[in-house]
């Protein structure tokens, strides 16, 4: 029988099916836990099944129901338990510990997963953490938005996709998304702490390190739609940055994986400057796993290097895949944004943006018929272009030219949006 290994649950990033693509490669066999089989995406589905991945029921807010489930599909043919969606780290961590399979320290990952927990770690490192203040209503949150003075950014301690994360410039809109946060018992699932951070607000550009057993890689520059959401609409790798610069930001993210003790497997550390001379770098959050928004992808594209390779061979114990020869210099993607509301009435342009310069990739995620009411998150974006290019600005220039190629008919439907 071939050895398993058990991803759990899916982002629908892509991050699952390139995880099981390159332990099918090696002739491995996978299984995807997830909790409600029948709530998956078609495009998810199909993936799997043409990977030859199977998809198994299981209730993945549970350590012990997947260690269960999985050695029940395995027995001692078993050979790793891991996820690559945010919110199932912590238990497939802790899943994997039980089992005595390779995998991050639980301790270290349910860390990363609070940024209570990560704020509370960078605290023991000076001038790591921007400033900020934890509260559990809203007259904690107005109290800690008055001493940092406005603008401030105000965010929930559990969730992912800058859901619920606002810039607030005044007291009302403290109140507002502070009531929205604490009056929210879950989301997509997943029970809310009932603890909103308040943090002050860092007007410098934002980037991520994309890293490996606690050493970074690389850099990512990130792009954001408009304030006050802070939905992410496009990536470069490498981003174009001056030595010194970079050196800052990495020493930034290697400081903050050193502080929740994250020292095994992937990591994506987001780290922003509190100026725009670029010379305050905060840390903004420490993931632990691979980035999201097909982050992988560019890195690959632009070096040949596959951190979900490398992150699926950590979890089964085999040598680190060597890099592949690298498409191009640099890569990039960007996202096409939902309107506020509608209904998805037409999809036109598909093919002549697989034809733009550069392009690899073109990914639509809904299907027409669907209705759509704006969350203000990452969630709001329809599509993604990624493009290889010379340098940096060159590829996003070319990811950007083909999104714009994309023409998606709405059909006005009743109702507010969902954001708050």
């Amino acid at each position: 029988m071939r050895k398993t290994v058990c991803l759990v649950e899916s982002p629908r990033t892509g991050a699952g099916q390139d995880a099981a693509r390159s332990l099918a490669n090696w002739g491995y066999r996978t299984v995807i836990l997830v909790d409600r089989p029948e709530k998956l995406d078609q495009f998810l589905l199909d993936d799997y099944r043409d990977i030859g991945t199977s998809i198994v029921g299981c209730d993945t807010s549970s350590a012990a129901a997947i260690v269960e489930a999985a050695c029940g599909i395995a027995g001692d043919d078993l050979a790793g338990v891991t996820s690559v969606y945010e919110y199932f780290v912590t238990v497939a961590a802790e899943a994997a510990a039980a089992l005595n399979l390779p995998g991050p320290a639980p301790e270290a990952v349910r860390r990363c997963r609070s940024k209570a927990g990560i704020r509370s770690a960078g605290d023991l490192v000076p001038g790591l953490n921007p400033r900020y203040e934890l509260v559990h209503d809203v007259t904690g949150a107005l109290s800690a938005a008055e001493k940092m003075g406005y603008p401030v950014v105000v965010k929930p301690v559990g969730l992912t996709g800058s859901v619920f994360v606002r810039r607030c410039d005044d007291a009302t809109e403290v109140t507002r998304i502070s009531e929205h946060i604490l009056g929210t018992a879950s989301y997509l699932g997943v029970a809310m702490e009932p603890t909103v951070v308040v943090e002050e607000y860092l007007a410098g550009p934002e980037y991520s390190v994309e890293a490996f057993d606690g050493r970074g890689l690389g850099i990512t520059a990130k792009t954001s739609g408009r304030l006050p959401y802070f939905v992410e609409l496009a990536h470069q790798f490498p981003a174009t940055v001056e030595p010194g610069v970079a050196e800052l930001i990495v020493e930034t993210a290697e400081r903050g994986l050193r502080a929740v003790g994250l020292d095994w497997g992937p990591a994506h550390v987001e780290v922003k400057f509190a100026d725009r001379e670029q010379r305050i770098p905060r840390l903004i959050e420490v993931n632990p796993r691979v980035g999201g928004d097909r982050v992988p992808e560019l890195v690959r594209l632009a070096t040949g290097i596959d951190l979900t390779a490398r992150h699926m061979a950590a979890v089964v114990g085999r040598p680190a895949p060597e890099p592949a020869t690298a498409a191009a210099p640099a890569a990039a993607i960007r996202f096409v944004a939902m309107p506020d509301t509608g209904r998805l009435a037409s999809i036109d342009g598909v093919e002549d943006a697989r034809n733009g310069d550069g392009v690899t990739e073109v990914h639509i995620k809904n299907q027409i018929g669907d209705v759509y009411r704006s969350h203000g998150s990452n969630r709001d974006r329809i599509a993604h272009v990624i493009a290889t290019g010379p340098n940096a600005d060159d590829a996003l220039k070319n990811a950007t030219s083909a999104a714009d190629r994309l023409r998606f008919g709405w059909d006005p439907i009743e109702g507010a949006a969902e954001y708050v």
